[in-house]
């Protein structure tokens, strides 16, 4: 990625000086620690090898990081002091393409399995560092701004950041040359004793640039989300439960640590009161009239038991393959999505009901046991939600509710799966619901996890007996399959993402161009072989001179370009004024030559233009030439002008409008948006980028790939009109949220929409 650069302050540098060498002390102390914990690590793991050989390799691991420990920290310290010239010097910090990025994105699937672990590894060491210690990063980049001359710095560039440290770690770490494993192993420890301690660090750096007089009021970054104690964010779970919180329907960059099944309990109390009013509801019902446990005199004698149940689960007549409805004919793709979405849903609740009642009727609801009525009706709830769910595509919907039946199966056999968030069927479901709103796109289900997750409900249909463990299996096979598209996505939203970048940067370069050009000359009615030339080769090179260096206007280089400019403007003039004819005799040897070297910049020592701009000259200089008849009047259309037209359009837009242009300001990158195609089509799309020069938002699709492009202006409008609608983020495990909101209708007294009523 291009990144823009600022020298540092001269007055600063003695103070980076310091922020250098506590850098350095912290880090040897951290990285002490670290290999002092080598040692029992091994050990460890040795003591729990299976054989004598891998016992070996830990034992002799840990004498040959303890040769090397000495040269390895110096080599990091030696690599990130490089980085901190680098920040001195107003330049980008240098890092090695990493070997997962390939040049193709369809050969990213045969990256070695290892490098792919090994990525993977350190891009997670580096958010979690990040979401972390986010608010002293964000103090740090801020103050850091200051001292590059007000130029905001990418994470990657702010010396010692989580990206710094890792990455120049993971570099010299390849001179232990220890085996995949072991190697694995020491960034554990770094990832404990350096990443998961800098905050320290960060918090000193901080303090001594706010006693320097830097930001030393400087707020505290507010996040979007309420949070709990900093002693509540640092209990997360295992790296399981944070791999499958990112997993969660789009989480903001803001939160400090990521959502568990805690933040969202609904609670044992909450659970059994949901129970209860369910036993209520169900009292009321005729059809239980006659059951013996809402009866002072009832026979409990005749009610089922379990095996009972589970046996009239597995008679329920599903089918042995995927029914997936109105998708399955042949007039499914000239349908709407909406008529899709009606005709889906029908026929789910339908097919729920149906299930649902077979049992009822095989068994007599009489004698099913209160407790196992409640979870039918409670799962069938649960199904009922998969339905309301409005980010779930109609065909995701089809797919997922082939699980009412196993996990009616799941409920009967084991009442924990309502009751424990951390339930292995459970967990499974939340994840193929929040996979199914991320991952799926009706539009293009071979590029996301649909066919995976049809592949998993059909065996699930079929293996499914009575064993709950097997979802374990499930569960891992799917998750690591999200992982491996979130890491592919992110690969191309980045190289997406840059090339937006270069284009915008392109577009704003002959923005400037043509504005600069149009200021010099404003008011001018030019030969038209004259405004040819400037208009087209030399623009060209002033577009070229922008593109490479964004500072090139305070050059002299730029001052030759203007030369030039003004020149040709006197130049059009000799056309009536001989003592200009006579003026050209002496300047155009040097106003050639300045062209010539324009034109070998761009690599174009002949285009047509200059050869008629040539010729022009010979003829003026031998007298030969008139004046043509029509001539180019250049008009001053400069991006400040544009900028004021535009200001002034938006304070005449409506109030509806304005509100609109506040939402549109206010949504941070990675904001979902569902936009409304030309043809019709619904698009999930995510906001990658804005430039605030061209005032452009890019937008990419849910696999990395780019969608388009659009201004402030067209998404103000579109968002006005309902063609564009803002995705509130669903953070939560669907099971969880799911159960919160039948308890709150359920206790509200509300009507609750439940299949078979």
């Amino acid at each position: 990625m291009n990144r823009a650069s600022a020298d540092v302050l001269p007055k600063y540098r003695q103070l980076v000086t310091v922020y250098e060498s506590a850098t350095r002390d912290h880090l040897k102390n951290s990285l002490a620690r670290m290999f002092s914990e080598v040692e029992p690590t091994m050990i460890d793991f040795a003591s729990k090898a299976e054989t004598d050989n891998a016992q070996t390799r830990f034992f002799d691991a840990i004498s040959h990081i303890r040769n090397l420990s000495g040269v390895i920290t110096r080599n990091y310290l030696h690599a990130l002091t490089t980085g901190f010239g680098e920040f001195i010097n107003g330049q980008p910090i240098h890092y090695p393409k990493p070997i997962i990025e390939t040049d193709s994105a369809g050969q990213i699937g045969i990256v070695d399995d290892n490098d792919l672990e090994v990525h993977i590894a350190i891009q997670a060491m580096i958010e979690k560092s990040k979401n972390l210690h986010y608010q002293s990063l964000y103090q740090l980049g801020q103050r850091l701004a200051v001292i590059r001359q007000g130029r905001k710095l990418a994470r990657p560039d702010i010396p010692a950041s989580p990206d710094h440290l890792a990455i120049t770690f993971q570099n010299v770490a390849a001179d232990f040359a220890l085996e995949h494993k072991l190697l694995l192993i020491l960034y554990v420890l770094f990832d404990k004793r350096v990443l998961g301690n800098v905050g320290a660090l960060y918090v000193e750096i901080n303090h001594l640039f706010s006693e320097a007089g830097i930001y030393p009021h400087l707020a505290p970054m507010v996040t979007l989300i309420p949070g709990k104690t900093e002693k509540r964010r640092g209990q997360t779970s295992t790296d399981e439960k944070a791999g499958e919180s990112t997993l969660t329907e789009f989480l903001p960059a803001e939160r400090s640590a990521p959502l568990t099944n805690e933040d969202f309990a609904i609670g044992a109390e909450v659970f059994q009161s949901i129970l209860s009013l369910l036993t209520e509801r169900l009292k009321a019902d005729p059809r239980f009239k006659n059951h013996p446990e809402y009866r002072p005199d009832g026979n409990l004698a005749q009610l089922r038991s379990k095996p009972d149940l589970v046996r009239a689960i597995n008679q329920l007549d599903t089918p042995r393959h995927l029914d997936m409805g109105v998708y399955a004919t042949a007039t499914a793709a000239a349908a709407t999505a909406a008529d899709r979405n009606a005709v889906t849903i029908a026929n789910l609740q339908k097919r729920i009901a149906n299930e649902r009642e077979v049992i009822y009727r095989r068994l007599d609801t009489n004698t099913i046991p209160t407790a196992d009525l409640d979870t039918i009706e409670l799962v069938g709830m649960l199904f009922e939600h998969v339905l309301d769910d409005q980010d779930l595509a109609s065909i995701t919907k089809a797919l997922i509710c082939h699980l009412h039946t196993p996990y009616l199966k799941v409920a009967i056999l084991d009442q924990k799966f309502l009751s424990n968030p951390e339930h292995i069927a459970r967990k499974l479901l939340n994840l193929v619901v929040n996979g199914g709103r991320r991952w799926v796109d009706e539009n293009n289900l071979d590029a996301g996890i649909y066919h995976t997750m049809r592949d998993m409900i059909q065996t699930i249909m079929g293996d499914f007996k009575d064993d709950v463990s097997i979802f374990e299996k499930f569960h891992d096979a799917f998750l690591d399959h999200l992982r491996a598209l979130e890491h592919k996505t992110k690969i191309l939203e980045e190289r997406t993402r840059e090339a937006t970048q270069g284009k915008d940067r392109l577009e704003y370069s002959r923005l400037r161009a043509d504005a600069v050009l149009r200021q010099q000359c404003a008011g001018v009615r030019f030969q038209p072989v004259l405004w040819g030339f400037l208009s087209s080769v030399w623009k060209n090179y002033m577009t070229l001179l922008l593109l490479r260096d964004q500072k090139i206007e305070q050059q002299r280089q730029w001052r030759t370009v203007l030369m030039v400019i003004n020149s040709i403007i006197k130049l059009n003039n000799a056309y009536a004024d001989a003592r200009t004819a006579e003026w050209l005799k002496h300047a155009w040897p040097g106003l050639r030559k300045n062209i010539e070297s324009g034109l070998n910049f761009l690599g174009d020592n002949n285009p047509s233009e200059y050869v008629a701009l040539r010729e022009a000259v010979q003829g003026l200089l031998q007298g030969r030439v008139t004046a043509a008849v029509e001539k180019v009047a250049v008009r001053s259309d400069t991006l400040a002008r544009v900028h004021a037209e535009k200001t002034a359009l938006n304070t005449a837009h409506s109030k509806r409008l304005a509100a609109c242009r506040v939402q549109v300001q206010q949504t941070g990158i990675g904001t979902w948006f569902e936009i409304t195609a030309l043809d019709g089509k619904l698009l999930r799309v995510k906001k990658s980028w804005f430039s605030p020069i061209t005032n452009n938002h890019m937008f990419i699709d849910r696999f990395g790939s780019k969608a388009f492009i659009l201004s402030t202006d067209e998404l103000v409008k579109r968002l006005d009109n309902g063609n564009v609608r803002i995705i509130t983020p669903n953070r939560y495990p669907f099971v969880d949220q799911t159960l919160k909101k039948i308890y709150t209708l359920l206790r509200t007294g509300k009507s609750i929409s439940v299949v078979g009523d």
